[in-house]
């Protein structure tokens, strides 16, 4: 029954050709009936097999991608893996380790890679090329290697996404995850060689030790694509080559296409051994086998020391009767930059390009207050002049007029109208804290709000614009005030007061800029020293860039909070407005009378 369902498969795929995905099926099916095959002449003639297939555990990772195509949120994706699940994303530079950093993860860098999940506006999907799992022990656990690529809804395949994803699992669950994209086009081919080249003559080892292969001892405990390894790191070509068919395909993803042949492909691994540095040797990591597939994640080693950005994944197809390599991906890991950070901010901007304009500005007032030499008086920042620093210092002093107002004796003399401004500019960021509801679990930022909200108090602005071209924009309809991240950020950003204590600290700030420090004169006179101060203080003349940036941007936050309680878009004009379009005051004013954000606890 086997034999003449095999024969029918392979007369089906030899003379129907179809197209990629009935391929994929069809080849999917094959390699069950032959792995079912398999077993049963292993058990008929007592072969020992090297690994067992896993339908349960493929189903499970098949599973995970459909819910990433369904875009599941990541709270229930979560559920499929470990709680001290080890998450490798190649797009990034560092490992994520347990499942509350890896929903942190997919939150945040949702569109960046596919497995960091797709945003709700994308319409691409994960298609599954292949796929292979196998067993080798009875502890439960078991390993998936799969290749994929992303489509269209029309079923066109999107360029430069084919991928491969080893999964590691015990109980059910996903312990363990890497995954390597192939590098964008065009291709880095050779270029790649030249730097190994580089290397090499840097390292000083170009000695290569290559046998002819007449008296290597083969582990025959080893499978075909661990010994095509092992005839690498010793620079036996013909024996590497010797473990692939005539007709091979193989795909180097470095490249644009493929080697077609065993001669062609042994070309190319001589060009490449001609270029690697003797000492580097490849370290198979992980294999997932079957009779007919094999995927593999693997290493660059230096003399036993592992190199940075040097791990790579393979999937290969292996001829059931030669017992040979009939084609093969291979993508190694792309060095620096990694692109997963960088695209994450790119889909930022790509979604609202409206983000460009606070980008330009923090540009813009970066270089005039560290570098540029005008056309703000006085000097940069940079160039630690005394009486600039001795000024932010005797400021700081006197934050929110504490000192002056007790009389204390260590409270410095500053101008008035300075003063004023400076704590005007502080207690209006302060009220940006009735916004830490923006940051939150399920909406966490690239830069976190509540150590942006500190920053703020020391470089205004230079704090204020970086958030608000990256924060994660708002998606909830309703937030509750439990979903607030940090028990302290919650109480402050509900905190009914601190509308009107900042408010009156402002008043108090305006006040002092008019009647401060009599012995400044009467307004017109302390208006004009002030001006003087100005015309060749950099920091004084930055804070009233500083206030004109607030009065600006203070609109960024109103709508979205706005939304997070359960308030349309026309609901409350009066509120929204004042809130949006007068300085200061109509903040604070909004953060006194704003609806509540519900709660749990009172539902």
């Amino acid at each position: 029954f086997f034999v003449c369902v095999l024969a029918l498969l392979g007369t089906v795929s030899a003379f129907s050709p179809a197209p990629r995905r009935q391929q994929v099926r069809t080849a999917e099916l094959h390699n069950a009936v032959t792995s079912i095959l398999d077993a049963k002449l292993d058990f008929i003639f007592g072969g020992a097999p090297t690994a067992r297939p896993t339908a349960n555990d493929e189903n499970i990772v098949r599973s995970f991608l459909g819910d990433i195509n369904a875009r599941v949120p990541p709270s229930t994706i979560l559920e499929y893996f470990d709680h001290d699940v080890k998450f490798i994303d190649a797009s990034f530079y560092n490992a994520i380790d347990g499942r509350e950093a890896l929903e942190k993860h997919m939150f945040l860098h949702s569109g960046s890679s596919a497995l960091s999940t797709f945003t709700d506006g994308t319409s691409q999907v994960i298609e599954i090329d292949d796929i292979v799992s196998s067993s080798t022990g009875d502890d439960d656990t078991s390993k998936v290697c799969v290749i994929y690529h992303l489509t269209l809804p029309g079923g066109e395949d999107v360029e430069d996404t084919t991928a491969i994803s080893f999964y590691n699992l015990q109980g059910g669950k996903i312990t363990r995850v890497f995954d390597v994209t192939e590098p964008s086009s065009p291709k880095p081919g050779d270029s790649g060689l030249k730097l190994l080249k580089l290397v090499s003559k840097l390292i000083g080892d170009e000695s290569i030790v290559v046998g002819d292969g007449s008296s290597a001892v083969v582990d025959t405990n080893l499978s075909v694509v661990e010994r095509y390894f092992e005839a690498w790191n010793k620079r036996d070509m013909k024996e590497a080559v010797s473990l692939f068919t005539e007709d091979c395909n193989m795909r180097d993803l470095q490249y644009d296409s493929e080697f077609k042949g065993r001669a062609e492909f042994e070309r190319h691994l001589l060009r490449v051994k001609d270029c690697l540095p003797g000492s580097f040797e490849f370290v198979v990591d992980d294999v997932a086998l079957s009779p007919t597939k094999a995927g593999v994640v693997w290493h660059v080693e230096n003399d036993g020391s592992p190199l940075a950005f040097t791990r790579g994944c393979s999937f290969y197809t292996i001829d059931q009767r030669s017992g040979l390599i009939e084609s093969g991906f291979e993508i190694p890991e792309k060095a620096p930059p990694k692109m997963g950070w960088l695209n994450t901010v790119k889909a930022k901007f790509v979604a609202e390009p409206v983000r460009f304009i606070p980008l330009v500005i923090w540009v813009g007032y970066m270089f005039e207050l560290f570098i540029a030499d005008g056309p703000l008086p006085g000097v940069n920042a940079l160039a630690l002049e005394q009486r600039t620093w001795e000024e932010v210092r005797d400021l700081s002093l006197n934050f929110f007029l504490v000192s002056p107002i007790l009389q204390l004796p260590f409270a410095p003399t500053v101008h008035p109208c300075l003063e004023g401004v400076f704590n005007l500019l502080l207690s209006w960021a302060a009220l940006f804290a009735g916004f830490l509801s923006d940051e939150r679990k399920d909406k966490p930022n690239l830069l976190p709000f509540g150590p942006m909200l500190v920053g703020m108090q020391f470089l205004t602005s230079g704090f204020l614009l970086p958030y608000l071209f990256l924060r994660t924009p708002e998606t909830s309809e309703e937030v509750y005030r439990e979903d607030i991240d940090g028990e302290l950020q919650a109480k402050v950003a509900e905190w009914r007061p601190l509308g009107p204590m900042l408010g009156s600290v402002g008043s108090l700030s305006i006040w002092w800029f008019i009647f401060g420090r009599p012995e400044f004169g009467e307004l017109s006179e302390r208006y004009a020293s002030f001006m003087d101060l100005l015309s060749i203080d950099r920091v004084g003349s930055s804070f009233i860039v500083d206030l004109v940036i607030f009065a600006v941007f203070q609109s960024w936050f109103v709508d979205d909070d706005l939304q997070r309680r359960g308030i349309g878009k026309d609901e409350l004009p009066l509120l929204r407005n004042t809130a949006k379009y007068v300085p200061f005051f109509g903040l604070a004013s909004y953060l006194t009378v704003r609806p509540p954000l519900a709660s749990r606890i009172d539902k």
